[in-house]
C-alpha cells in the first residue's frame, strides 16, 4: 500500500531556509493542482497574471546593495482564510515560490497545510551542463521536459556541451549524420528556457576535445598532432586539440562563433579549453620550449575571448590547465587569465580542491563558479558515496572561497550510456546543494530523499531517491580498493563503477582486485535491489531501471567469469552474448524515447566491441 503524501509534513526539494507551520489548512477549490501553476512560472511576469482568485503575487521592494540571492529570495504564506501569497524583490523570486507552492499542492492538493516559508538560495547562479556531444542528444520534447524539471528545482542556468553537434552553415560533412542541434532550435530553446528563469547560455569547445572535427581531411592540417601523446598519465593517439599558432584555428573558432553567438540572448559563452595536454607535444613544441606553456595557451584562449567579446558576450571557460600549471609550479598561468575570464573549477571526487582552487582564483581577481558532477557516467548505476562527497564540497568550499555559481555536470562518456533517472538523481541532489550550502545531513536525508521521490521522480511510494543510492554502492567494495599504492594502501577507482570499467577491460587482460567471491556478493546486492524496486513507478521510468539493472547484472557476470579458476565454457560466453545483445535491444529502444538518432549507432560501438571480442575469445 502507497503512503498518503497528504499525511506527512511538507516535503520540499530544494529544502526552505525557514518553514514555520501553522494551525490548520487551506481550502482551494476542487481539482486545483501543480498543473495550474505552470502558465504562471512560464510567464515573464508572473504578477501581472491572470491570477486565480485565492492567490496574490507581489514583487518589488528590491533596494541597492541587496545581495543577488537575497534578490531571489521569497516568502510564501497559507492561511486557513485569505489566499496564498508569495512576495519577493523580484520576478525571479517569484517563480522560485510558486515552484515550491507547485510541491505543496502535488503534496496535498487542494488543502495544503497553514505555513509561512521565508527562503532564498546560498549561490545566485544554480546552473545545470548537459553533455550533448557524446553521442546523445534529446529530443526537442524531451529538451522541454527537464528545462521543466531544472525550473521545478529552482536552477536558473542551463548549458548543452557542444564539440560537434551544431549545425554549422558550411560545415555539413561534421555534424551531418548526429541529428545535431540547428539555429532554430536553439533559438526555441532559449526562449523557453527564459520565459522560465533560466539562461541558456552558448557553449561550444574552442580549444581541445575536437577530435571529430581534426580526423576529417578538410580540418587535419589545423591538429596540434596526429601522433601520440600523453593524456595524464595515459597515451592517447591521435587529434585532440587545434594548434594555438595556425591562424587557420581562430579564423574557424570566430566562424562557429559567428553562427553560434547570436541564437543565444544570454550574456555568457562557455569557450570550455579543457585538457588540451597534447598542446607543446606537437606543432607547438618549440613554441613552449621557448615561451612556457601558460604563454602560449592562453595567447590563443585570448583570441578567442576576443571573438566572444565581439558578439556582447562574456566568455568563461575550464579553468583545469590554468591550475595544472600553476601546481606545477608556475604561477603565472593564474595571472594570464585574462580579467573578465569567469572560471569555471570542476572536480568530480571526493577529494577535489574546489576551496584551494577558488582561494588562487579569487586572490588573482578573478570570479570562479565550482562545478562538480552527477557521476552518472562511466558508471551505469551511479556512485553514491563520491557523487554526495564531491557536491557537498563543492557548496562548502564554493560559498566559503566566494565562488559565485554552482554548476553541476552531467558527462556522457563511453556512449552515454546512463539511463535518465540515474542523471537526474545527482541533479536533484546538486539542486539542493547549490540552494541551500551543502547537502542533506544523514538526519535529514530521508526527508530529502522522500521530497525528491515525489517531486523530481514522480514516485508516489516515496522510496525510489534512496533505492537510487543503494543502486548506486552495489559495487562499492570493490571500486574503494581497485588498485594498490606503493605504500600498499587500497586506492579508490576515480571517475567509473568497477562494474562498468571491468565489463570494457580486454577479456584476457589480468583482472584488477576483485575476487570471485566479491564480485557474487556485488551480484547478490543488486538482485536484492531488483526484487525491492519501488511499486507504482511510471512505466518508462520502470523499464529505464529494468534495463539498468540488466546491464549491471551482465557487468558482474562477465567480470565473475573473467575470474574464475576454471575457464568459461562455450554455454558461458554464448550466455554472455545474448544478454548483450538483449541490452543492445534495449539501449535502442529507450533511447528512441528520449533521444534523437544521430548518435546511437556510436553508442552501440562500445557495447558491440566487448561482444565481439567475447564471441573471438
Amino acid at each position: 500500500m502507497l503512503p498518503d503524501p497528504a499525511a506527512i509534513d511538507p516535503l520540499l526539494i530544494p529544502a526552505p531556509r525557514r518553514l514555520d507551520r501553522r494551525p490548520g489548512h487551506a481550502s482551494l477549490p476542487p481539482g486545483t493542482g501543480p498543473d495550474s501553476l505552470r502558465p504562471l512560472i512560464a510567464s515573464p511576469d508572473p504578477s501581472a497574471g491572470p491570477l486565480p482568485p485565492w492567490l496574490t503575487l507581489r514583487a518589488g521592494g528590491a533596494a541597492c546593495g541587496m545581495k543577488p540571492t537575497a534578490l531571489q529570495g521569497y516568502s510564501l504564506r497559507i492561511g486557513e482564510s485569505g489566499p496564498v501569497a508569495i512576495e519577493s524583490p523580484t520576478t525571479a523570486g517569484l517563480r522560485h515560490g510558486l515552484a515550491t507552492l507547485r510541491q505543496l499542492l502535488r503534496q496535498y492538493g487542494p488543502r495544503p497545510p497553514a505555513l509561512e516559508i521565508i527562503d532564498a538560495p546560498a549561490f545566485p547562479t544554480r546552473g545545470v551542463m548537459l553533455d550533448v556531444s557524446r553521442d546523445r542528444i534529446p529530443t526537442m520534447p524531451e529538451f522541454r521536459a527537464i528545462i521543466d524539471q531544472l525550473a521545478d528545482l529552482k536552477f536558473n542556468h542551463l548549458q548543452l556541451y557542444t564539440e560537434h553537434t551544431f549545425a554549422y552553415a558550411g560545415h555539413e560533412d561534421i555534424w551531418r549524420g548526429w541529428s545535431s542541434l540547428t539555429p532554430e532550435e536553439v533559438v526555441e530553446l532559449d526562449s523557453y528556457c527564459s520565459l522560465r528563469g533560466i539562461d541558456l547560455a552558448a557553449n561550444q569547445n574552442c580549444f581541445g576535445h575536437l577530435a571529430v572535427w581534426l580526423r576529417h581531411p578538410r580540418y587535419a592540417s589545423l591538429a596540434e598532432t596526429h601522433g601520440d601523446w600523453k593524456f595524464y598519465h595515459w597515451t592517447r593517439s591521435g587529434p585532440f586539440s587545434l594548434c594555438p599558432g595556425d591562424p587557420g584555428s581562430i579564423a574557424l573558432v570566430e566562424d562557429w562563433l559567428e553562427q553560434l553567438l547570436p541564437c543565444f540572448s544570454s550574456g555568457l559563452c562557455n569557450i570550455n579549453a579543457d585538457e588540451t595536454f597534447d598542446v607543446g607535444q606537437g606543432r607547438s613544441k618549440e613554441a613552449v620550449e621557448q615561451r612556457g606553456h601558460a604563454a602560449v595557451y592562453f595567447e590563443f584562449i585570448g583570441k578567442v575571448c576576443n571573438a566572444v567579446r565581439r558578439h556582447g558576450k562574456r566568455p568563461m571557460f575550464w579553468a583545469d590547465i590554468a591550475l595544472t600549471l600553476e601546481k606545477q609550479g608556475h604561477p603565472e598561468s593564474i595571472a594570464l587569465i585574462p580579467a573578465d575570464l569567469l572560471c569555471l573549477a570542476w572536480g568530480y571526487e571526493p577529494e577535489a580542491q574546489f576551496g584551494h582552487w577558488c582561494d588562487l582564483l579569487r586572490r588573482a581577481g578573478r570570479e570562479s563558479w565550482v562545478c562538480p558532477g552527477t557521476s552518472s557516467w562511466r558508471s551505469t548505476t551511479g556512485r553514491t558515496a563520491e557523487r554526495r562527497a564531491n557536491l557537498d564540497r563543492a557548496a562548502r568550499d564554493g560559498l566559503h572561497h566566494d565562488a559565485t555559481g554552482y554548476l553541476i555536470t552531467d558527462w556522457g562518456d563511453v556512449g552515454h550510456t546512463q539511463q535518465w533517472p540515474v542523471s537526474l538523481h545527482g541533479i536533484a541532489e546538486a539542486a539542493h546543494a547549490a540552494w541551500t550550502g551543502a547537502v542533506a545531513s544523514a538526519d535529514s536525508r530521508a526527508v530529502f530523499h522522500r521530497a525528491e521521490s515525489l517531486h523530481t521522480l514522480d514516485d508516489r511510494s516515496l522510496t525510489l531517491a534512496s533505492w537510487l543510492d543503494r543502486l548506486g554502492e552495489v559495487d562499492a567494495p570493490i571500486r574503494s580498493a581497485w588498485a594498490t599504492s606503493p605504500e600498499g594502501r587500497p586506492v579508490r577507482l576515480h571517475n567509473a563503477t568497477a562494474l562498468f570499467n571491468d565489463f570494457r577491460l580486454p577479456w584476457r587482460e589480468q583482472p584488477r582486485p576483485g575476487s570471485v567471491a566479491d564480485w557474487s556478493d556485488a551480484a547478490d546486492r543488486l538482485e536484492a535491489l531488483a526484487s525491492a524496486m519501488p511499486p507504482g513507478l511510471p512505466a518508462f521510468t520502470r523499464e529505464e531501471l529494468d534495463h539498468t539493472i540488466d546491464v549491471a547484472r551482465t557487468s558482474i557476470a562477465r567480470a565473475i567469469a573473467r575470474r574464475r579458476a576454471d575457464a568459461p565454457t562455450s554455454a558461458d560466453r554464448a550466455a554472455l552474448g545474448e544478454s548483450i545483445h538483449r541490452i543492445m535491444t534495449g539501449h535502442a529502444r529507450l533511447w528512441a524515447r528520449r533521444s534523437r538518432p544521430g548518435g546511437l549507432d556510436n553508442s552501440q560501438k562500445h557495447y558491440q566491441k566487448v561482444l565481439d571480442e567475447l564471441s573471438s575469445s
